[in-house]
């Protein structure tokens, strides 16, 4: 299988916010995020970056 990560833009370098990342959704300024294993996070900001062959989602807070 071939699961992608998310990570969160922060200070010019990437942290890790959920592995495994199965759906993704888009939700009134939000991210909603499952993994395969069933845990769940709403983002709050966007999608700066989807890399399907290195299997990455790169997100960027919300400014505010």
């Amino acid at each position: 299988m071939c699961e992608t990560n998310a990570y969160i833009e922060k200070d010019g370098s990437e942290e890790l916010y959920l592995e495994n990342v199965d759906i993704l959704k888009p939700e009134d300024g939000k991210i909603f995020m499952r993994n395969i294993f069933g845990e769940q996070k709403l983002f709050e900001g966007s999608i700066k970056e989807i890399s399907l062959s290195s299997h990455r989602i790169v997100l960027k807070k919300q400014q505010g």
